[in-house]
């Protein structure tokens, strides 16, 4: 009998967490999950969590259980290859051997949104963490939140939902609100921001945070590059996000294997560059797309693919462009409490009600997938799957819309 390949994930987020269910449907390989954590996280539920204790104990599951498949909580700090087999170094001294990696370290987030990436973090630490930042936001009679994107906007929405009388004041780098996001998505958070109270200040960016580290959030008094001085008794800082990458950065040593903002650079087929059975997905990567949960779920998949495409001595899947026939789209939303949001797919933006209602479906099925149901598996891969349609659809779209505008263009500047 064949010796089994060896596949090694590290990362149980979204990303790991879809590769390893990927290459455990094959049967083929003997797979090891790293992660810091010893649970998966629904991190998309983490505002609502500073405040819920429930939606945290729900959002915080053990890692599932899947053929072939074994976790390790660790850290890993070193990973080196000869392009057939490689071997990782984990921060305990431990040395795993692999045929193939993949490497879906995910991102770092400051104000408790994320926990350290470089530390280890069980279930229960998790859980009093985001009991401790509920019970300063409690305290606090002035709530500051730097950065102005979907994450910000939700933590102010939730500090709002729970004590509608907080001053709460959020503060953006950018003209507008959601720099990256369709204007109705602008127009509708700035209005519903406005409504509720909330102190929105544009164009103004932080160049001294007052000793405000990536930790959880606290009391400080920033200064903006026109040395204004802001101050609040709690403040979250909402900017910033980094591939968590630094623990094993010093491994990716060779020619333009990093990039400057620490991501890990990867080939149109996912490969690191210059690595050919280590791959890269998700936000610890350079792929340009928007770092979501679904998109790196989805890239996850494609790489987990390759690794059996190029185990079989067959062509890779290039991303995005094998999945959506070109750029990866825009996919993007946030809540304004439990009753409001916008959802963004592509040029489709959707803002009301519903998209709160989805976000709560949505993560209450992922989490039941999780946790081991066959059904709720199904109805989540179903999803996924009218997503990606939808999605390649719309660049289709877009393509025959710019193709049409460039004729148009053409035939305009013909001479007569």
């Amino acid at each position: 009998m064949a010796t089994r390949k060896r596949v090694l994930l590290v990362g149980g987020g979204f990303a790991g967490l879809s590769a390893a269910r990927e290459l455990s449907a094959t049967h083929q390989y003997d797979v090891t999950l790293v992660d810091p954590k010893d649970y998966f996280c629904y991190v998309p539920a983490a505002p609502v969590n500073f405040l819920e204790g429930a939606s945290a104990a729900r959002s915080l599951v053990p890692f599932p259980t899947l053929p072939g498949v074994t976790f390790k909580q660790g850290l890993l700090t070193g990973i080196t290859t000869d392009g057939t087999t490689g071997e990782a170094t984990l921060q305990s001294g431990e040395k795993l051997a692999f045929d193939y990696a993949l490497l879906a370290t995910g991102s770092v987030y400051a104000s408790g949104v994320k926990p350290l990436a470089d530390v280890l973090v069980t279930r229960v630490q998790r859980l009093q963490q985001f009991a401790d930042i509920g019970s300063k936001i409690e305290k606090a009679a002035s709530v500051l939140i730097v950065g102005g994107g979907p994450v910000g906007i939700e933590v102010a929405a939730e500090i709002l939902h729970h004590f509608p009388a907080k001053k709460v004041r959020l503060v953006c780098a950018h003209s507008t609100l959601l720099d990256r996001m369709d204007p109705q998505a602008k127009e509708y958070a700035a209005k519903w921001l406005h409504q509720n109270g909330v102190d929105v200040v544009t164009g103004k960016r932080i160049s001294d945070w007052g000793g405000l580290t990536d930790g959880d959030p606290g009391p400080a008094t920033l200064t903006t590059t026109t040395g204004e001085r802001i101050s609040a008794d709690l403040v979250f800082k909402c900017v910033g996000v980094r591939p968590a990458t630094a623990l094993y950065a010093a491994s990716l040593q060779g020619p333009g294997q990093l990039s400057g903002s620490g991501a890990v650079a990867v080939e149109p087929t996912l490969q690191v560059v210059g690595w050919r059975n280590v791959f890269a997905v998700g936000d610890c990567n350079t792929v340009k797309e928007e770092k979501t949960a679904a998109l790196a779920g989805v890239a996850a998949k494609v790489a987990a693919q390759n690794i059996v495409l190029l185990d079989a001595g067959k062509e890779l899947q290039r991303y995005p462009d094998s999945v959506f026939g070109g750029p990866a789209p825009m996919v993007g939303g946030f809540t304004l409490g439990p009753k409001a949001g916008v959802m963004q797919m592509g040029s489709t933006v959707q803002a009301g009600g519903a998209p709160a209602k989805f976000k709560a479906m949505f993560g209450w099925i992922f989490v039941r997938m999780v946790a081991g149901s066959r059904w709720w598996g199904w109805v989540y891969k179903q999803m996924v799957k009218q997503m990606v349609s939808g999605l390649t659809k719309d660049v289709r779209k877009s393509k025959e819309a710019a193709a049409a505008a460039q004729a148009a263009n053409g035939a305009a500047a013909a001479p007569a």
